[in-house]
């Protein structure tokens, strides 16, 4: 039965992904192909991993096993979620990437005095934040009441709170990607402009949590390289050059402090080798057996709390997260950890700590069947209006491409964490780049640096020459 089942997933994926194309809207810059991907990855090859290959330390950590028939009903209400997903995505985003519309060539931008000013003034303002708290992150954060950083986990939700500092300080240091990819992109690709990018990413494998901004900004940069050679699908080497990018993610899911641990010397640089976390004496396949991948588990463990143990649905009410998380909680102790009203609890079940629950999942808790197929649906137009808006006017505009290139990559962790994620992910890696937009805009608008010899003169309408009737 579950071989029949993981067959039929595999069909409707392909179903799925055949009809998209078919459409002629579909390429990399597409929300519908990175579901799409998310979707292959954690909602197909993991189940059939799982099913062939007894993956079991995601099912031991929960304290859950799922029967063949609650096995079964996770691979169907996955695929009923891509199919709600896809129908939405693609009708709201029905546009054909054309890089040349109405036979006008998209523009090769070039930035000015403003645009320069703006940019230096946004990474003054913000820089120093995100260093600061860079070097603060550096020891990772304690919960033994020592160090820069402290947490204490919430007695009732298992969930990570700061302690000593508020989240904005904590979290600030993920605007390094958005800086870094500014600044290669005002550069124009200079290969100097690479630098502080690189190290960027060379700090968050150092600090070994976070891995997922690695993904994040490495793909936005190729999303950028994309348009510059105005090329809708990835080339032969950017699919090579994922290779090790997604070996350092399977390393530092199964080893967080590896690169801490050899720069310090308490390791030898062989165990960067060992992506399947141990001694070396495991499988290779084992690499995958953890929780980074494991979404489909999660969503089984889900299926089985809600409704049958739970007896009720949370009617969309983590949404009310929106309205109190923006408040710090130093100047609120008191602050709901989560959302403010919890009709479900999932570590009431068994374990699930530090989990996600994947857009489906989400979806499920809120109102079962219903709910999920909203959700799915809501999200789906969302993202493909987005899509359209980006084909039709953001792609002439060089702030709009830098935005859309950016905040593109986090829909994978909406789609891997559900909730409200998405807003305070999006805060950290979309607020340097709307600074410095709303910084163009006022010099602009108050004449500031007229006087730009790099700004195209144009002339105004009553010195422009009248030709003798």
């Amino acid at each position: 039965m579950i071989e029949m089942a993981l067959i039929a997933q595999v069909l409707v994926l392909v179903l799925v992904t055949a009809v998209f194309h078919s459409t002629g809207s579909a390429s990399m810059f597409h929300p519908l192909t990175l579901y799409l991907i998310f979707h292959a990855l954690v909602f197909v090859m993991r189940p059939i991993l799982v099913h062939t290959q007894n993956f079991d330390d995601v099912w031991l950590f929960m304290g859950f096993w799922p029967s063949e028939q609650q096995f079964v009903m996770t691979l169907m209400v996955s695929s009923v979620g891509l199919v709600a997903f896809a129908a939405a995505c693609a009708w709201a985003g029905m546009i054909r990437p054309d890089w040349t519309p109405n036979g006008e060539p998209a523009p090769s931008f070039a930035f000015d005095r403003v645009d320069i000013v703006a940019f230096l003034t946004t990474a003054a303002l913000l820089g120093p934040l995100a260093i600061y708290s860079a070097i603060q992150r550096q020891g990772g954060a304690s919960f033994d009441g020592t160090g820069d950083v402290q947490m204490e986990r919430d007695p009732l939700t298992g969930q990570p709170i700061y302690t000593n500092t508020t989240g904005y300080i904590a979290e600030a240091h993920s605007m390094g990607l958005p800086l870094t990819l500014g600044l290669i992109w005002i550069c124009r690709f200079h290969p100097l402009s690479f630098l502080p990018f690189a190290g960027f990413v060379a700090y968050r494998a150092y600090l070994g949590w976070g891995r997922w901004a690695i993904i994040m900004g490495i793909l936005g940069l190729v999303l950028l390289m994309l348009y510059r050679t105005r090329t809708k699908w990835f080339r032969l080497w950017h699919a090579l050059a994922a290779v090790p990018v997604l070996g350092l993610f399977t390393l530092l899911g199964n080893n967080r402090d590896a690169f801490r641990d050899v720069l310090a010397g308490d390791a030898p640089p062989s165990v960067l080798l060992r992506f399947n976390g141990g001694s070396g004496g495991g499988r290779a396949i084992d690499a995958l057996a953890g929780q980074d991948l494991a979404n489909f588990d999660f969503l089984a463990y889900i299926l089985w709390v809600v409704p049958k143990q739970s007896a009720t649905y949370t009617w969309f009410t983590q949404y009310l997260q929106l309205f109190t998380e923006p408040i710090p909680r130093i100047l609120w102790p008191g602050k709901p950890v989560g959302a403010p009203v919890k009709w479900v609890d999932l570590n009431d079940y068994g374990v699930f700590y530090n989990l996600t629950t994947s857009l489906p999942g989400d979806g499920w808790m809120s109102a079962g069947w219903i709910g999920m197929i909203v959700t799915m649906v809501v999200v789906g137009l969302i993202l493909g209006r987005l899509h359209r808006w980006f084909w039709t006017d953001g792609f002439r505009n060089r702030y709009a491409v830098l935005f859309y290139c950016a905040f593109l990559p986090l829909c994978l962790q909406w789609f891997r964490d559900g909730n409200i994620t998405i807003v305070k992910f999006g805060f950290f890696s979309l607020l340097p780049i709307l600074l410095w937009i709303a910084l163009t805009r006022v010099l602009r608008a108050w004449g500031i640096l007229e006087d730009d010899p790099l700004r195209p003169v144009v002339a105004p309408p009553n010195l422009v020459r009248r030709e003798p009737s």
